[in-house]
Order: structure tokens, then sequence, then C-alpha cells
């Protein structure tokens, strides 16, 4: 399969589980990345889900980021950018480009200032190699990071052996974490 069927395919397969699924699917990979060594770092960005599209539920990890006293960035779109916006208990999500829940008022938070980044994803392979919606926003917005920020994809579904087609700027994962556990790439 080339990416554009694999994005479909795992686009449906996601979109089969039930909210009962989702939710219990979120909760067992927010438990793997609590057992995950990252909690020195003190500068979390996460992706709000789109629940509609049956995303992975961050909701709660973000909440337990805010339990653990991190900053929490999460990111809203501009144009054919990602900005990092600082956000805090009280914040309000408005719904932005793509249906993407943006805050409402923020604060910009500079992306070489980020240690850790949570990734949504479709699929990724054996190499860290991912297939998301297509935009490239996150690779672009990587490009903005440190090099050693820790990269997170977060995922229904155990890496494929390969994704065909990847290009020179996408970027590789360092993780996928899964309900059923943690790879390392």
């Amino acid at each position: 399969m080339n990416k554009s069927e694999l994005r479909n395919s795992y686009k449906s397969k996601r979109k089969a589980f039930s909210s009962a699924e989702v939710n219990q699917i979120s909760y067992r990979i927010l438990e793997n990345i609590k057992s995950m060594e990252i909690w020195e770092n003190s500068a979390f960005h996460v992706f709000i889900p789109i629940l509609n599209q049956n995303e992975i539920n961050t909701l709660p990890l973000v909440e337990y980021l805010f339990e653990m006293g991190k900053q929490v960035v999460v990111p809203k779109v501009v144009g054919q950018n990602m900005l990092s916006c600082s956000i805090d208990r009280n914040t309000n999500f408005v719904s932005g480009k793509f249906n993407v829940p943006e805050p409402e008022y923020f604060q910009l938070f500079h992306p070489k200032e980020i240690d850790v980044i949570f990734m949504p994803m479709l699929i990724c392979d054996k190499k860290g190699n991912r297939i998301g919606y297509g935009g490239g926003y996150y690779d672009r917005f990587l490009k903005e990071c440190r090099k050693d920020i820790i990269k997170i994809g977060l995922n229904f579904f155990e890496p494929i052996q390969e994704i065909p087609e990847v290009f020179e700027s996408d970027v590789p994962l360092n993780y996928c974490v899964t309900g059923s556990g943690i790879v390392s790439f």
C-alpha cells in the first residue's frame, strides 16, 4: 500500500472503534506513558483530540501533566504552520482549522523550549516513520524545535513493517506508545 492507501485504511479502522473502546485504549496509553523515563523534563507539547475523528483522548494526559506541575503547550494552526500555545487548567478551547480544538486565549511558547512532544498519527512503521493526515504540519513544526526533543507518537495500532514514500522532510519518532506497550526506535 502507498501512503494514501495506508492513511485511508487506518482512518477507517480507527473510525470503527466505539467511544468506549477509544477511551479504554486511551487510558492504557496514558498508563504506558506514565511508565516512561521522561518526567525529568518540564515542557510538554500535546495535541488536543478531534473527538468525532476517534483520535486518542489526550485530555487525561493533559490533566496528568498539570498534576505533575509540567508546562503544557498545545498546537494552533495558522496558515501552513503550527504555533505552540501555553495553556492552563482554565483554558477554553474553540474549533480551529480542520475542527482541531485550539485555545481561545493563549500565550505563545517558543518551540525550542519544548522537551517532549506527543504527536497524533494514523500509523507508523518499525523505523519510527509516521503517517498523519498529510498536511506536514508536525514535520514543519519539528524543524523549529531543538534537535533533542523527544518525539512520542500515540497510536491505537502497532507499527507496521514499512511505510513507503518516506521523504527527507519526514521526521521520525523516538517512541510509539500504544495500548499494549511502548516501541522505541
